[in-house]
């Protein structure tokens, strides 16, 4: 099994959930979350001003998925979140080495 981590911008969330749906993946958790990037200032001063966070406010979405369909859904999600603009986001694939269902206790990969 695979975990999916994929860090979007709000405006491109319903077009990635949309696509993920129609792929039939099972289902994705999403989280606001914040953060930065390159876009901070490398040399330590402000590249913002004070009335402005230097947070990014983004998307972090979660996909568990089995390991043949991991590629294609990572790739679905980079295509469909693209805009072309610095700060687009990136896209984690981990390896998930257990999984165990709550409400049944069963384990493996068909908890996913």
């Amino acid at each position: 099994m695979k975990l999916i981590t994929a860090y979007i911008r709000h405006l491109v969330q319903d077009e990635v959930v949309d696509r993920l749906r129609r792929m039939e993946v099972p289902g994705a958790s999403l989280s606001e979350v914040q953060g930065f990037g390159r876009e901070a200032d490398p040399e330590g001063g402000e590249s913002y001003g004070p009335q402005v966070s230097p947070y990014q406010r983004v998307v972090k979405l979660e996909v568990v998925c089995d390991d043949e369909a991991a590629t294609t859904i990572a790739q679905a999600i980079a295509e469909t979140a693209q805009t072309g603009r610095r700060g687009d986001g990136k896209v984690f694939v981990t390896p998930v080495t257990q999984a165990i269902d709550i409400r049944t206790q069963e384990t493996g990969e068909n908890v996913v």
